[in-house]
């Protein structure tokens, strides 16, 4: 990312070097944070996911306050670990995992804001699980910091693709959910934990109206990112934006295809899918690749 001028980057605890250095030979440091804080949030989440599934097991139609308590301390600790793993000295440095944590902390938000006013029966503890899993590997990895504080433009910039990866990270699990609850029924099979989730209908909404707030919130990250880059190829950042672009292409083609032809199961499963694992390599693949195997960083 560029804040503008020239800036010296450091990694947490190590190495400072100027973007024109290439590479980066010292090994990344691991994070100073304690790798146990994160734990916390993971057990609150995984609490809140067993409240939410025995309340769709007892009264499906109730709503789940236990669950929505438990979860909203679960949101508090998890931003506490977070802002720990990426505050530093020179500023925010945001690791793979911090991102994906980020990304979860998205998850958790969302669901706890939407199991409420809906009835989303035990759907809301599959997506607290992932966004514990996700906030247990806050710190894990070593990141880059920027000396200095990055500019408001920049960080509503990341929010807002968090926000897009978080939503769409829901809609692929629902697909996935879907898919396999689908398959049981075509095979005659017992749902087993499966028929404590919504009716597919109600799945189906939950899917569309995700990837299209993901949709709409990620085609602003494009626009505006586009004032960041001033040569792809030197900020490292052409991989990046041709992926993100083929994964926005993807989610458009099936929201078209929803809208005119009214696509649902398999073909929604593929182009969901397909979208998500796209997006997925544009950030934390090539961010992985470029700080964790190259020591470069981008901008």
């Amino acid at each position: 990312m560029l804040l503008g001028g020239r800036h010296y980057r450091e990694r947490r605890g190590g190495a400072r070097f100027t973007p024109g250095d290439g590479l980066c030979n010292d090994p990344l440091p691991p994070t100073t944070a304690p790798t146990v804080l994160p734990l916390i949030p993971l057990a609150l989440y995984l609490v809140a996911a067993t409240l939410a599934c025995r309340s769709a097991r007892r009264a499906p139609d109730a709503r789940p306050w236990a669950a929505a308590g438990v979860a909203a301390a679960a949101l508090v600790a998890h931003a506490l670990v977070l802002f720990r793993a990426i505050d530093t000295a020179h500023g925010l440095s945001l690791a793979v995992t911090d991102s994906a944590s980020l990304v979860g902390w998205v998850i958790g938000a969302t669901t706890l804001a939407a199991m409420l006013p809906a009835r989303l029966a035990a759907l809301p503890a599959a997506l607290f699980a992932l966004a514990g899993l996700l906030a247990a590997g806050t710190g894990v990895l070593a990141g880059f910091s920027e000396i200095h504080a990055p500019q408001w433009e920049i960080t509503a910039h990341i929010a807002l693709a968090a926000l897009a990866a978080g939503w769409l990270s829901i809609a692929a699990l629902v697909v996935l959910l879907i898919a396999w609850q689908d398959s049981r029924l075509r095979a005659r099979q017992p749902l087993g934990v499966l028929s404590l989730l919504p009716p597919l209908e109600t799945l189906e909404t939950a899917l569309f109206r995700a990837l299209g707030a993901g949709f709409v919130v990620l085609t602003f990250v494009l626009l505006t990112g586009l004032f960041y880059v001033q040569d792809a190829i030197a900020q490292h950042l052409a991989h990046k934006m041709v992926l993100a672009i083929v994964a926005w292409l993807v989610f458009g083609v099936l929201l078209w295809g929803r809208h005119r032809y009214g696509w649902r199961g398999r073909r929604a499963l593929r182009f969901t899918i397909a979208g998500f694992v796209i997006l997925a390599l544009a950030y934390f693949g090539s961010k992985f690749v470029l700080e964790n195997l190259l020591g470069r960083h981008w901008g």
